[in-house]
């Protein structure tokens, strides 16, 4: 589905280097495009995989086929001309329109497919997001330039805007994040589920040894859930949901959580005047101070 956005694009380049953009040969391929793109947009929908670029690329063909059967010449001689400029522009404004208007960045959908969905809550998913976006939209238009410079010789057209593109942008989502966490470092979240979930990030496995323990964390206020945590073999992991047999079961209000987890409010007073409650084995409540640790100091 994600290559799939591209298939009216090479078929239309195809169908215009085929005919030497001649003014019939891109009308035809403009109108041929469409139809793919459109016939695409219909199964991604089926599916729930429509992106920004499959409405981005469709009305980029959309414009095209109405500027050639209307006509309007001075548009459809840009396509002739320019469609590879045209191409990459569209991908830039697709980037750059969703911030300035203040709707979703197209890396939302990608990061969906890759990421948890707790981290999907957090600010610094929203201020790295904003970052990537803003990225991506240098890079192509670097990509729409180059087109620019040359329309017709592929080096300019393809090789050097795609090596852009597969060299400088599709790496970025490795290095790029922890750039910009080291400039601006994380900052602890707002909500109970994004801090349980993200609490394996902090456990500090050299004190934790070889110790076993299954917490389950009972949620409760405004945004109820159930998480718990596995420890085992000198790692933590962290899920949604109720595991059978706990260690610890703990029963807190969202909010408590959170002022526990912020310093706000110290753990062992708020369970002695009941803010929250155990059940379980309470060593293991003890020795999450010890194995989180570096929670508090974040």
């Amino acid at each position: 589905m994600h290559l799939g956005s591209l298939v009216a694009v090479v078929v239309y380049f195809h169908l215009c280097g085929a005919s030497d953009y001649s003014p019939p040969g891109v009308r035809s391929a403009l109108l041929t495009a469409l139809i793919v793109k459109t016939g695409y947009m219909a199964l991604a929908y089926w599916q729930g995989e429509h992106k920004h670029f499959d409405f981005a690329i469709w009305s980029m063909f959309a414009i095209g086929t109405l500027a050639a059967y209307a006509p309007v010449t001075a548009v459809f001689d840009l396509y002739r001309h320019y469609s590879p400029a045209i191409l990459f522009a569209t991908f830039a404004l697709t980037a750059l329109l969703p911030l300035l208007i203040g709707r979703e960045p197209f890396t939302v959908y990608y990061a969906r497919r890759q990421l948890p969905s707790w981290q999907l809550k957090t600010v610094d998913f929203v201020a790295v997001s904003r970052v990537m976006t803003i990225f991506w939209a240098g890079v192509f238009t670097v990509a729409t330039f180059l087109c620019l410079y040359s329309p017709r010789d592929p080096l300019f057209t393809f090789v050097l805007p795609n090596l852009v593109i597969f060299v400088i942008g599709i790496p970025a989502q490795w290095w790029l994040p922890p750039l910009y966490f080291t400039w601006f470092p994380p900052r602890l979240p707002q909500t109970a589920e994004p801090l349980i979930m993200a609490m394996p990030m902090v456990f500090n496995r050299s004190v934790a040894g070889d110790a076993r323990a299954s917490i389950q964390f009972q949620v409760s206020g405004a945004e109820p859930g159930a998480y718990w945590l596995r420890v085992a073999d000198g790692k933590c992991e962290s899920f949604e949901g109720v595991t059978e047999s706990p260690d610890l079961t703990v029963h807190t209000p969202d909010t408590v959580w959170v002022r526990i987890i912020h310093g706000q409010l110290d753990g062992a007073k708020a369970l002695a005047e009941g803010l929250y409650r155990v059940q379980g084995d309470l060593m293991v409540l003890a020795k999450m101070k010890e194995w989180f640790a570096a929670a508090k100091a974040e």
